[in-house]
């Protein structure tokens, strides 16, 4: 026996049992600390912004169809209904010109003299030019072409849509894209008169994107200033007449979204009178099987094209190449076609390499109003 043992009172130098509750509850303190820590490591490495609640997965490419448009939303500046881009001091000499030409003028009112104009929504010119005068903006902001030059060959337009919303990739478009593709401007973007002039001065076609009420309206809101079926016409005249004098020198214009406002023959043709009445163009995306735009547009004389297909709707690559490849065949099949695409990076830089190699390969790039004289 130890000496030290001997100084310890008798029955001490025993350990207690340990009980079976005991160990149940230090087992169950031990299982939670790790699911805790292992729930922290998932949600370190997953990153799952559903924190663990139930979801359900459907597949909707089943349902979809291909030719629809699939964009990728853009974030809006904060914009407030009915203000204008912001004049600069030496844009207020010319902040009354008017939007189009004098009559028999023989100039244009484009951009090539320098000036700056910004435009009142309000002023009366916005609704004196009839589509068959000769200074319709879809005439006079048109691309000049060589006829001969392109005689004989199928003829491809292209549109890039959705710019001004990002100033990188807005500048990487001018930046690489060829003269004869047509740009699309959204009208919420940002500094909309610099960008606009500098594609103008570079030789590209302009439209405007007009935001239109989709079926799943306000849960999908395109912005403010959106056409509405609910709306009365005044109401959507007037958002119209705020899109439109966003910038300037543009051909026409083109549906953003509008899935519900297309299908719906009383407002279409509100809208495509005012179309008429300023010479403007109208493009149809194809977002929607549904959209009567385009038959109201001829019914009223209002010149208007139809995309062929939408180029980059999964916005890979490698899908994009593919369909750059349908659209040679719809070309070689009719004649003409219409591709659109987002002013997404892999877009505009798959867009540029392609149209590199594409006169060298039999076909022409053509701005978008060449189309309407096939």
């Amino acid at each position: 026996m130890a000496a030290n043992d001997l100084k310890q009172p008798l029955g001490q130098n025993k350990k207690a049992p340990v009980r079976g509750s005991q160990i149940f509850m230090l087992g169950s303190v031990g299982t939670l600390a790790a699911m805790v820590i292992g729930l922290v490591a998932w949600v370190a490495i997953v990153d799952d912004p559903y924190g663990g609640y139930a979801r359900k997965h459907i597949d909707l490419t089943g349902s979809l169809n291909e030719t629809a448009r699939i964009g990728v939303d853009a974030i809006r500046p904060g914009i407030k209904p009915g203000i204008p881009e912001t004049t600069r001091p030496d844009q207020e000499a010319n902040a009354q010109a008017p939007l189009f030409p004098e009559p028999n003028s023989g100039k244009p009112n484009d951009l090539q003299d320098g000036q700056i104009r910004i435009l009142d929504p309000s002023a009366p010119s916005l609704n004196s030019v009839i589509n068959d005068d000769p200074q319709a903006p879809y005439k006079i902001y048109s691309r000049p072409i060589n006829s001969d030059a392109i005689a004989g060959l199928p003829k491809i337009a292209m549109i890039i849509d959705g710019l001004g919303l990002s100033q990188t990739t807005t500048q990487e478009a001018l930046s690489l894209l060829s003269p004869d593709v047509t740009l699309a401007f959204a009208p919420y973007g940002n500094s909309l008169s610099r960008w606009t002039q500098k594609a103008r001065s570079q030789g590209h076609e302009l439209l405007v994107q007009v935001p239109m009420e989709p079926f799943d309206y306000p849960n999908n809101d395109p912005g403010p200033h959106t056409l509405l079926t609910t709306a009365n016409t005044d109401a959507n005249t007037a958002n119209l007449k705020w899109v439109l004098a966003r910038f300037e020198s543009y051909v026409g214009v083109m549906n953003y979204m509008g899935a519900r406002f297309s299908s719906d023959e009383l407002a279409g043709t509100d809208f495509m009178r005012e179309l008429r009445k300023n010479g403007l163009l109208y493009v149809e995306t194809g977002a929607s099987g549904r959209s009567r735009l385009n038959a109201i547009a001829t019914n009223l004389s209002v010149p208007n094209l139809h995309a062929d297909l939408v180029v980059d709707f999964r916005g890979r690559a490698s899908d994009i190449e593919t369909r750059l490849i349908q659209l040679e065949a719809i070309a070689q099949e009719n004649g003409v076609a219409l591709g659109v695409a987002s002013a997404l990076p892999a877009s505009v830089r798959s867009i540029s390499e392609w149209t590199q190699t594409l006169r060298s390969r039999g076909f022409a790039l053509v701005p978008v109003t060449t189309l309407l004289q096939q």
